[in-house]
């Protein structure tokens, strides 16, 4: 029992962390690219605007799964679990609706390149591409494959397997198309 206990402790407090600088990062990294540019004097355009608001908006997501899946843990019944079930439809959209919006920045870019410029200044360049990947690093840490090893318990699956893990939304997203239920 109380081994059991210990290890949701554990469990809990990784979920508080993750969900607390999922949404620290969502604030976080669009400030030091305004900070940076007002330092700087470099103007920031579409390029770093789009980024930004992507890796926002796919930060927000895993958010909010940490968030409910922090809550059905630390709840333990069918009542806490039913946020999450009732969540987990929607970001299987956003799954989709990310992919599209991740490949709709180099059309747009294209598009500002051919009617102007598609870049403001080195800045946006530097900010606009760091984002921008880091939006598809988290698209597919949240929805596809773990990216992040940052435990003890990651490195014997990597070594053993050789091969990411899928992620946990992965997982329930899985385990709702084939049973209804995470």
């Amino acid at each position: 029992m109380s081994n059991n206990r210990s290890r949701k402790e554990k469990l809990v407090k990784r979920l508080r962390y993750l969900w607390t600088w999922e949404l620290f990062d969502s604030f976080f990294l669009p400030a030091v690219v305004i900070f940076s540019a007002r330092t700087l004097q470099r103007s920031i355009g579409l390029f770093t605007i789009y980024s930004a608001g992507l890796v926002t908006l796919i930060l927000w997501q895993g958010t909010a799964y940490w968030w409910l899946k922090l809550r059905a843990v630390r709840t333990d019944s069918e009542i806490g679990r039913r946020p999450l079930c009732r969540a987990l439809p929607a970001l299987a959209v956003m799954k989709k609706v990310n992919w599209v919006l991740i490949g709709m920045l180099p059309v747009l870019l294209g598009v500002q390149g051919l009617v102007g410029t598609a870049f403001r200044s080195d800045l946006d360049v530097i900010a606009g591409l760091g984002l921008y990947v880091l939006a598809v690093l988290e698209q597919i840490n949240y929805y596809h494959y773990q990216l992040m090893y940052d435990t003890a318990a990651d490195w014997p699956y990597l070594t053993t397997h050789k091969r990411l893990k899928r992620s946990k939304l992965y997982q329930d997203l899985s385990e709702l198309r084939s049973t209804g239920s995470p």
